[in-house]
């Protein structure tokens, strides 16, 4: 996962990072778990897993080779099967979404886009559009990853993010984190200069508590990604380059910002 983190880094064309978040400075240490957590399981076990109610299904596995990553595609619709090489549009997450293109083993042109969003009602993370020669095919899409991120359940945490965020009057600039506590959810949020707090709510109906939290009290997977609400922020902004999440109807939820200044720094080899 290190060197897939790398590279996607390069592919955001970035070359002058401050190490802040989107209005302040969070993510400096935000990321202090990333060399631990690369370390678990090998770069391949990063992907996507797809499929469709037509009744086809597909995969994405992510290989490092030097300073590029490869994909390595699959299709089934149950009859014949597809493989295909295919490498990442740039620039990174270009428009907000992300793209696949190449060829199939059988000379076909493959092109694959995955748009986040509560697809399939919110049980998959992503809305997947394949085409494969002359076919298209539409269905859902989510992570494959050792590590599962917090984002991947937003459409579950909507509720106690608005909740949260109306709470504190607006004055927090994106979530960083949130989880199922005994009573309802925990959210986790930042404003413009860094500050960051804790709000617990009750059945998701009302809030219970929110505190401040402390530098030191960072979690696992925390700011990876920061989702804003309702708005895409600019393309390099800070550090970070930003995934729109939409609903079914294309309509704008917010977005994912990932912070291209943490990971690994030294060369690739």
């Amino acid at each position: 996962m290190k060197r897939i983190i790398a590279v996607l880094i390069a592919a955001a064309g970035l070359t002058a990072c401050a190490t802040t978040s989107p209005g302040g400075g969070l993510a400096s240490n935000a990321f202090d778990y990333e060399p631990q957590r690369a370390a678990e399981l090998p770069d391949s076990h990063f992907g996507y897993v797809m499929s469709g109610d037509a009744g086809w299904d597909g995969a994405m596995v992510y290989q490092s080779s030097g300073q590029t990553i490869d994909v390595d595609f699959t299709f089934s619709d149950g009859e014949a099967g597809v493989t295909a090489d295919l490498a990442m549009e740039e620039p990174y997450l270009n428009e907000g979404v992300r793209r696949f293109t190449g060829q199939s083993g059988d000379g076909r042109d493959v092109f694959v886009m995955l748009q986040a969003g509560p697809c399939a009602d919110g049980e998959e993370s992503y809305f997947a559009t394949l085409v494969i020669g002359s076919d298209r095919y539409r269905g859902c899409a989510s992570e494959n990853a050792a590590n599962d991120r917090w984002s991947n359940y937003l459409a579950d945490w909507m509720p106690a993010i608005d909740l949260c965020m109306a709470e504190l009057r607006n004055d927090a600039d994106h979530v960083t984190f949130a989880y199922s506590t005994a009573s309802g959810t925990a959210i986790r949020m930042a404003d413009h200069t860094g500050n960051r707090w804790e709000c617990v709510t009750i059945n998701d109906a009302r809030v219970n508590a929110i505190v401040p939290l402390s530098a030191v009290d960072v979690r696992l997977g925390e700011a990876d990604p920061i989702f804003v609400r309702s708005e895409m922020p600019t393309r390099g902004d800070a550090c970070y380059v930003y995934e729109t999440v939409r609903d079914a109807d294309g309509t704008l939820i917010g977005a994912f910002g990932y912070d291209s200044c943490a990971g690994p720094r030294a060369p690739i080899s």
